[in-house]
């Protein structure tokens, strides 16, 4: 391999492995057709010719995309028929670096390596190639027509007796098709407001002696004990403060009692699913059973049941009826 293409091999390896993709940068895979025009090497002994090319790419920072290309191109040797043709397809992994990203003139530089294969008058070899150049791409309605002018040279062709190295230049021009939707940009960073210290507290008034508790009638079975709506928040199954306090009450008529047994429903409005009302019914339901258990009710004394969405207290055409119906009855069993 000649010390030119070890150079550029190098570089070009050094430039593609290095690169970070920025954090707002459109890094969408992209496909590149082209048709190409190949200014070549007298040493081919080849008319000038047309190609076409495909290729992909991505972007990947604000200043480098990264692509493979493959190219197809044919050119007749001068003064021959079709048999005296020159093919040559080749395959190049290239680097671009944007000078700007700007939509309606990105120019850009290309280095790049990779294989030529040569085909004529019968015989096929590989040879190792490397390129460079300058082009720009021109964006519009998210599709960007692009153009570039490279230096291509291949290392070693075994042109019958003699071994040449050939020179080419390369005229392309094609399009950009990015593939998928374009993605979102991200919100713009909100920096959070200074923080202040809160002034320190007053030191809290003693609490006042608890009032003796006056005794509880004991409740007639098979009453029931309401819990509305106000406990329980739009499809929520955790306890409010008001529906804790409720609760306090009901524990210490169940301490004061301890051989009554209960029985403790849940019960939705009819905003959502049936299944999924039925579900929630019967987590608000465990939650009232938990809490009075937390305050040391025995779990035996408790059984709990869900109705959903059935049994309605007020109508669910209004926000007030939905609210009265979101609720946990407690009916003493005995």
């Amino acid at each position: 391999m000649s010390p030119i293409l070890r150079n550029l091999v190098a570089i070009s390896c050094a430039i593609m492995a290095g690169q970070a993709a920025a954090a707002e940068l459109d890094t969408r895979l992209y496909v590149s057709p082209t048709i190409n025009y190949t200014v070549t090497d007298k040493d081919w002994g080849t008319d000038d010719g047309y190609g076409v090319g495909i290729g992909i790419g991505k972007p990947v920072s604000d200043r480098w995309n990264i692509e493979l290309n493959a190219t197809f191109a044919t050119q007749d040797a001068k003064g021959a028929s079709t048999s005296g043709r020159v093919q040559n397809s080749a395959v190049m992994a290239d680097a671009l670096y944007f000078f700007n990203r700007d939509p309606a003139f990105s120019p850009y530089a290309i280095i790049g390596a990779g294989d030529v294969q040569t085909r004529y008058t019968g015989v096929s070899e590989n040879n190792l190639a490397a390129n460079a150049g300058l082009g720009f791409m021109t964006w519009k309605n998210d599709i960007a027509f692009r153009a570039d002018v490279r230096y291509r040279y291949i290392d070693g062709v075994a042109g019958g007796a003699n071994t040449f190295s050939p020179q080419d230049w390369i005229i392309s021009a094609g399009l950009v098709i990015p593939i998928g939707p374009k993605p979102v940009a991200p919100a713009p960073y909100v920096a959070p407001a200074p923080y202040v210290a809160p002034a320190p507290a007053a030191a809290p008034a003693p609490e006042p002696a608890p009032a003796a508790q006056p005794e509880i009638a004991r409740p007639v079975a098979h009453t029931k004990v309401i819990f509305e709506g106000t406990n329980f928040d739009f499809d929520k199954a955790t306890l409010r403060p008001a529906g804790k306090a409720k609760l306090d009450d009901n524990v210490r008529s169940l301490t004061q009692y301890p051989d009554i047994d209960v029985e403790i429903t849940g019960y939705t409005d009819s905003v959502g699913k049936a299944k999924y009302n039925q579900k929630l019914s019967e987590e608000r339901a465990m939650t009232v059973k938990n809490y009075m258990e937390s305050k040391g009710i025995a779990a035996s004394r408790m059984t709990t049941k869900g109705y959903g969405e059935t049994k309605p207290v007020a109508s669910n055409k209004t926000k007030a009826g939905r609210a009265e119906n979101r609720r946990v009855e407690i009916e003493i069993m005995n």
